[in-house]
């Protein structure tokens, strides 16, 4: 018979040491989250992580020297520590790694199994605590499991999980419960050095959660609340002996607060988006009504990386924005009201929404994304698990009801283990992926636009044209200068027909909305170039260094056109500084090789083109170039093998059409031909293909 009489631990009557016990649900754990994780091993980059990983030089590791660890604690800017503790790891994933995502995937995943690991470690420590241990220690094993495997393979955390650059969102999350779970086992320790070590444990643990993504900061308030609630228990002499030590949680998130958010931004940043603050405090209240439903009942079909949320510009418009801020608030008052009987009950009600607080009310980011319910649902399955438990308890002289039981939470565990499955898979192709949100949610733009990139990835550009207009036209976007971008890949589009005046009204109307993002300046000057507007195009490099003063492809363009405008040394000069910031980029080398011609400096010329072609073997331009330089300093052999090489690329082509076809578009190009010297030069070494 399974009832609380007998462990109430599934019948299997372990009778011994806590460890195999507790053993045996980590070895539970990893091989189920294995099992319904696997395929995340096959995700690819996507959105935030292109920013933060494949384009953040400052984590891309090759030595671990003090100096370079220390640049990855200052995140994008270099200005300030930035959520150091998981660009360091995006760091030590580099060095071992570079950029297959493999690896990345794997500490994601590696991250998740410890959360649940420590989640499990805590709900089971909690419930064997003096004030819990009559009600819930018998069965504290199968609650602590339940509650942790509910939450573990639950389809919401699946963004924190698989999104790679929401490690930010994991690791924090990971952190914070160990954090609590360190300060459990200090406070209920009667071995004084070993209380303090936890304490220790628990500090470092707690700045290691800050620093890796700010809404940790509630931490101190969750621990202070937890040691009331939990351990003293709620009395008037409790709280009154307390109130002296609130103050010491409050100073401490005033201070991580004022550390990590620069509180004279927000009306700011309000300006940017398509929301008042007014709006956001009564949109949040249904956001979270929402994920509480999504963590409930997480299908497939209302999974996905960006939601549409309607604004609520009052309390009736819509009705659901009164209904869900007076959800809450008799939440809250239920979590109060039942603090003293059901202490462990109001904890995990009030844990859930003090730690959607931070991102949940005034400050101006984005309204709902599924990785924020990461730490705030650590312990939303508890009092679930405890329901079930107690149902099974109840029903230990029908076997057949708890036999149903049974097997309804068996089905709702292995569905939710296949949603992850469904869910990592569209992860694992980003047009699946877009494609997939942009079903579910049709009238946002963002979706539009990122399915347009893949689609123009693909070569497909009327197609990747279609999205980024649809995008444009929708307007629909969670900031308003990220309308600039579906602009600037529209005038790419022109620029790709050849229609640079079209696509430079488009490259100078995105720069106006959005000026800080660099590639729109780039293209703006590409294409003044390719109207030969080189005054123009320089201007426009010129004010862009002023923000990227030590970004090497704006110098590599300004070389180019100094080139274009005869002023070889200056052409030099700025290629040069080029490789100075990043002597990886070898593309300067073809213009640096056509100055070098036009001085005279031949091999100096043949040197750099022959590192050029090295690293584009296939780009025209550098061998054609080293024809007319091998032709000039007699080195016959690397003659023939070029123009032998050359003669490949170009197929069926003839050379005549080739020069035409090349010359056709000579702005783009550092090298230009002669037409009739260069065809001599190839037909003196070839005598037929004419």
């Amino acid at each position: 018979m399974i009832d609380k009489s007998n462990g109430f631990d599934l019948n299997l009557r372990f009778s011994v040491p806590d460890a195999r016990t507790v053993a045996f649900a980590f070895i539970a754990i990893i091989m189920l989250l294995f099992a319904i994780y696997g395929k995340s091993f096959d995700g690819s980059w996507i959105l935030d992580d292109e920013l933060n990983i494949i384009q953040n030089k400052y984590i891309h590791l090759k030595t671990l020297t003090c100096d370079n660890i220390q640049k990855t604690f200052y995140g994008l800017d270099q200005k300030k520590i930035t959520r150091p503790v998981v660009y360091f790891t995006f760091g030590i994933n580099y060095f071992f790694g570079q950029l297959n995502p493999f690896g990345y995937h794997a500490v994601n995943l590696l991250i998740h199994f410890c959360s649940a690991i420590f989640l499990f470690l805590f709900i089971y420590r909690t419930l064997n605590l003096p004030r819990l241990k009559a009600d819930y220690g018998s069965s504290s094993y199968s609650i602590a499991l339940l509650a942790t495997v509910f939450w573990a393979v639950n389809p919401v955390q699946v963004t924190a999980v698989t999104y790679i650059v929401q490690r930010m969102a994991s690791m924090a999350g990971m952190f914070y419960i160990m954090s609590i779970y360190f300060y459990l086992m200090g406070r209920t320790d009667e071995r004084r050095r070993r209380a303090i070590f936890f304490f220790i444990l628990s500090a470092v643990s707690t700045l290691f959660a800050i620093g890796s993504k700010e809404n940790a900061a509630m931490l101190p308030v969750s621990i202070y609340l937890f040691d009331l609630l939990l351990i003293q228990g709620i009395n008037r002499e409790n709280l009154s002996n307390n109130l002296k030590y609130v103050v010491i949680p409050a100073v401490v998130l005033l201070i991580i607060l004022a550390l990590f958010i620069d509180f004279s931004l927000i009306p700011g940043n309000y300006s940017i988006r398509p929301f008042s603050m007014w709006e956001r405090l009564l949109t949040e209240p249904r956001v979270i009504i929402f994920y509480i439903t999504l963590l409930l009942y997480p299908t497939y079909s209302r999974l996905m990386l960006n939601h549409d949320f309607i604004i609520s510009s009052s309390m009736l418009d819509p009705w659901t924005t009164l209904a869900a801020i007076l959800i809450i608030l008799f939440c809250l008052s239920l979590a109060i009201f039942i603090a003293k009987r059901k202490p462990l009950i109001s904890y995990c009600i009030i844990f859930f929404f003090l730690n959607h607080l931070i991102e949940g009310s005034f400050i101006s980011l984005e309204l709902a994304y599924e990785h924020r319910n990461y730490i705030p649902s650590m312990l939303f399955f508890v009092p679930l698990s405890i329901f079930i438990v107690n149902a099974l308890d109840f029903f230990s002289y029908r076997r057949t009801l708890q036999f149903m039981i049974t097997l309804l939470v068996s089905f709702v565990i292995a569905a939710q283990g296949h949603t992850v499955i469904m869910y990592n898979f569209i992860f694992s192709d980003p047009y699946i992926l877009w494609s997939d949100n942009i079903e579910k949610a049709p009238n946002l733009s963002r979706p539009h636009n990122n399915l347009g990139d893949i689609l123009w990835a693909y070569g497909l550009y009327d197609k990747a044209y279609q999205s980024y207009d649809k995008s444009y036209q929708l307007n629909r976007f969670n900031s308003l200068p990220m309308i600039a971008p579906p602009i600037n890949n529209i005038g790419c589009y022109h620029y790709y027909y050849k229609n640079y005046n079209e696509a430079l009204k488009h490259f100078e109307k995105a720069l106006i909305i959005k000026p800080e993002h660099l590639p729109i300046w780039m293209n703006t000057a590409r294409t003044q170039i390719q109207i030969n507007d080189l005054e123009g195009a320089e201007g426009t490099i010129q004010k862009a260094l002023l923000k990227w003063h030590a970004n090497a492809e704006l110098y590599a363009i300004l070389s180019f056109i100094r080139l274009k405008q005869g002023e070889f040394d200056d052409a030099l000069k700025k290629g040069r500084k080029t490789l100075s910031i990043d002597d990886g980029y070898t593309d300067v080398k073809r213009v640096m090789a056509e100055a070098y011609r036009h001085k005279g400096l031949y091999e100096r010329a043949v040197y750099c083109l022959e590192q050029y072609t090295a690293s584009y073997k296939n780009e025209m331009e550098g061998h054609l170039a080293l024809i007319e330089l091998y032709s000039i300093t007699g080195q016959t052999e690397k003659l023939d093998s070029t123009i032998a090489r050359v003669m490949v690329l170009k197929g069926s082509k003839s050379w005549n059409d080739l020069i035409n076809e090349y010359n056709g578009d000579h702005a783009a190009h550092a090298y230009v031909p002669r037409k009739h010297a260069f065809l001599a030069i190839v037909k003196k070494n070839l005598l037929k293909d004419f």
